[in-house]
């Protein structure tokens, strides 16, 4: 099988006229499967009774058999040529959008030949999850997708559009495609199916909520910042070494160089002023994540993630991503390094509207394992659903090694003990979810 041409918009469609006579040298472009009502009985019949027109001389027979004899060669040659010059075409006025918002669809069929066609069957795969206004999209239970179904009359050289409008209400990669085609002759003896392989995907972005609706500071969405903590080591950073001061960690100590110079020497860190932020998200919301999820408190606690990245670069602060969920197909988890360049805030939310629910490990050991590696300037900010206990252990643990944390959390009650007790801020939002059903997980 061989693939469909595409444009430049990566629509997919039938190979235009000028390639008739390479079809026609049996050079296919598509995927062709013949579904006809014709056999070989046909022409058997249609030659005893035209010898039985002859014995009889009954003109009845005789034209009878000649007439079932031309519209059998009409229609073999109709079906042959109904696919040529045949195009399919989906365009979307965007390609990305946010939960909520809605994307124009246009739907193209053109037959830039001569021979019309009297009927077209279009079955496109479409996604389950997005709807559309005007029309329905069926659910395939085998496949476990959608599919849209179309009918077309298209006359010679004929273009037909219809318009129609995508509900963005499910986050996430959402696949267009492929679509089968059937067709074939005016008088329904032959038909012909081909399948168009092209895909094509929109994304459809997490919503996005304004400090407002979280409830927290829009200019130090994470706290004040302490002045005396503005100059870090960056350990990641190593320009050189020095003698060792007392203080100094064995963590420091240059090993090597100590040996080849017969001295205790340290390691010497570039200074990091910059702040940094550094988001944790927490896809399980229950305390044990194989125990199940909840879908629409997963998709609000994604929300919170994608709007904290938005408010902190806005700040014009280096902002990352780490999440212990991974994409669809995949157990690796995501991670996407602090930056503020142009099109970081669209790196995040493109890993957001991805993220599935599988968590790879407990977010607590996600977090133990990913800080060593972080600046010390970088703030931690973890947004999870639930905050359970071992969570809270990991974060006094990391709070108390100097690092600097901030808790976003949708659960029932706030976990005091980490204000209070700790000094890790935290920011308690049930107002987000206040309208779903709370487990009991959330309750700390």
């Amino acid at each position: 099988m061989s693939n469909s041409p595409q444009d430049s918009a990566g629509n997919t469609s039938f190979p235009p006229h000028p390639k008739l006579f390479a079809e026609l040298r049996g050079e296919r472009y598509i995927n062709l499967e013949k579904d006809t009502q014709y056999s070989d009985a046909w022409v058997t019949l249609a030659l005893v009774v035209t010898i039985l027109g002859i014995i009889f001389s009954n003109l009845f027979l005789t034209a009878a058999a000649l007439t079932l004899l031309v519209i059998a060669a009409i229609s073999r040659s109709w079906n042959a040529l109904s696919l040529f010059g045949l195009y399919y075409r989906r365009q979307f006025s965007e390609t990305r959008a946010f939960m909520g918002e809605t994307i124009a669809l246009t739907l193209e069929v053109r037959n830039q030949k001569f021979l019309p066609l009297t009927w077209l069957r279009v079955s496109d795969v479409f996604p389950a999850t997005l709807p559309l206004q005007e029309s329905k999209v069926d659910f395939n239970q085998f496949s476990n997708l959608g599919e849209f179904r179309s009918f077309w009359i298209l006359g010679a050289f004929q273009r037909i559009t219809r318009h129609f409008t995508i509900e963005c209400t499910h986050r996430g990669y959402h696949s267009y495609g492929p679509a089968t085609l059937r067709t074939g002759d005016g008088f329904g003896l032959f038909g012909n199916r081909a399948i168009l392989p092209g895909e094509q995907r929109i994304i459809v972005y997490p919503r996005i909520y304004s400090a407002a609706e979280l409830r927290i500071p829009a200019k130090n969405p994470f706290g004040e910042r302490k002045s005396e903590r503005r100059l870090f080591e960056d350990p990641l950073r190593a320009q050189g070494i020095r003698e060792w001061q007392p203080g100094d960690s064995l963590k420091r100590v240059h090993w090597k160089a100590t040996a080849r110079h017969r001295q205790l020497l340290s390691r010497l860190y570039e200074p990091s002023e910059e702040p940094q932020t550094l988001i944790f998200l927490n896809v399980a919301t229950m305390r044990r994540h194989w125990q199940g999820v909840y879908p629409e408190l997963l998709e609000r606690t994604i929300s919170v993630a994608g709007s904290l990245a938005a408010l902190s670069l806005e700040q014009r602060t280096p902002t990352g991503l780490i999440a212990n969920g991974a994409f669809p197909g995949s157990d690796q988890p995501l991670r996407l390094l602090p930056g503020r360049g142009a099109d970081q805030l669209t790196r995040i939310l493109e890993m957001l509207a991805a993220v599935n629910n599988f968590a790879s490990r407990p977010i607590e050991e996600h977090l133990l394992r990913e800080a060593p590696r972080l600046p010390w300037g970088a703030t931690i900010v973890v947004v999870t659903a639930i905050a359970h206990d071992e969570l809270l252990l990991a974060l006094a643990d990391l709070r108390k090694a100097g690092r600097a944390l901030v808790l976003f959390t949708l659960a029932e009650a706030p976990p005091k003990s980490l204000n209070e007790q700790i000094g890790i801020p935290v920011y308690h939002l049930p107002h987000l979810v206040d309208d779903i059903v709370a487990p009991n997980e959330m309750k700390i």
